[in-house]
């Protein structure tokens, strides 16, 4: 246990040394992100500092990993990720390229995670094709769509902190058996809070795609393995995902219906228009840990075992959501006003 506490504090320390490098040496590395009309900031800032993370947790995952081979092949494939990720960061790769590793990775994740096998109970285990195909669309999405969410500082930081966290949390106080995966959790988790610190708003540097498509993958990698093992449901999965996979997907629905290109850069997501009305990002960040904190946490905690009960309250949710980022005007342009709440700022 001393062992595993200490790897994690040497991860924390190694990913704030790493990015905070990264600072000092951000316009030798050509790694400076200059403001452009999309962009949330207002100077260059240095950008993929999310490799601090990477560097510091991979080597304390491998070590909990052990000889698990899942464990350690959810590790590497991490690692593809934001190989993949740095790369495009430096030299921007077809959506084509990115889609068939990311959708490669997923499928691989699944199989050794064993996932889709139950994935609608043992009775049905015959539907594996479609839960199988089902849970890749789910994490090309998840990758993508974090990817997305983070346009502003803290709250793709914060959000992985609270998903990762509260699975842990949960999986404790079930007193199941500490595995190797917990303290993977566990080690980024902490590499990820090193990052936190200097991308606090106003951040110091941005996390990059090396980071944030590395993060949403573990968290997808984890989530399967926590599932199949029955650790965790998947409506607790999907009520921990709530923020994000809510105003990403409800902004690019209100897009597409609009008629607009989806694939476009853009800065319409409410919470980055929420940003904006309210004086920046640390009232939004702080809000969403707060959400996360205070319902999101309490309501996975506790959810029901019953299915009918648990994918009611995540529909409830889900719904509640949807609703406050259209009010936001999640979706549209910076002279349009979504409902009371836009108009009220204007």
């Amino acid at each position: 246990m001393m062992t595993n506490v200490l790897l994690c504090i040497t991860s924390a320390a190694v990913s704030w040394l790493v990015i905070w490098l990264m600072i000092v040496n951000a316009v030798r590395l050509g790694m400076v992100q200059a403001p452009v009309a999309r962009s949330s900031h207002k100077k260059p800032t240095p950008t993929g500092g999310g490799i601090g993370i990477v560097v510091g947790a991979v080597p304390a995952c491998l070590f909990f990993a052990g000889s698990d081979p899942v464990a350690m092949g959810v590790c590497g494939l991490g690692v593809v990720i934001a190989l993949l990720g740095l790369i495009d960061d430096r030299t921007p790769l077809p959506a084509s390229v990115r889609f068939l590793v990311q959708a490669s990775a997923v499928a691989a994740a699944i199989y050794l995670s064993s996932a889709a096998a139950d994935f609608f109970g043992s009775e049905y285990g015959a539907l594996w094709p479609l839960a199988f195909t089902l849970l890749l669309l789910a994490g090309v999405w998840w990758i993508n769509l974090f990817n997305f969410m983070d346009g502003i500082d803290g709250i793709a930081g914060q959000q992985s902190v609270m998903m990762l966290g509260a699975a842990m949390l949960v999986i404790w106080s079930d007193g199941i058996p500490l595995s190797s995966f917990w303290w993977m959790m566990a080690a980024i988790v902490v590499s990820t809070l090193s990052f936190l610190a200097l991308n606090w708003p106003p951040a110091r540097i941005f996390m990059g795609d090396a980071g944030s498509t590395f993060l949403a993958f573990m968290l997808f990698a984890f989530a399967l393995v926590s599932m199949s093992s029955g650790w965790l449901t998947v409506p607790q999965w999907l009520l921990l995902a709530s923020l994000f996979a809510v105003d990403a997907t409800v902004t690019l629905l209100v897009r597409f219906i609009r008629g607009e290109n989806v694939t476009q850069a853009h800065r319409s997501h409410a919470y980055q228009r929420l940003s904006r009305k309210v004086g920046g990002a640390l009232p939004v960040t702080g809000a969403a840990i707060i959400f996360n904190l205070v319902f999101v946490l309490p309501v996975t905690a506790f959810l029901p075992a019953s299915p009918i009960v648990a994918y009611g309250a995540v529909a409830v949710v889900y719904v509640l959501l949807a609703v406050g980022c259209l009010w936001v005007g999640a979706g549209l342009r910076d002279d349009e006003t979504g409902g009371h709440f836009g108009r009220g700022l204007h």
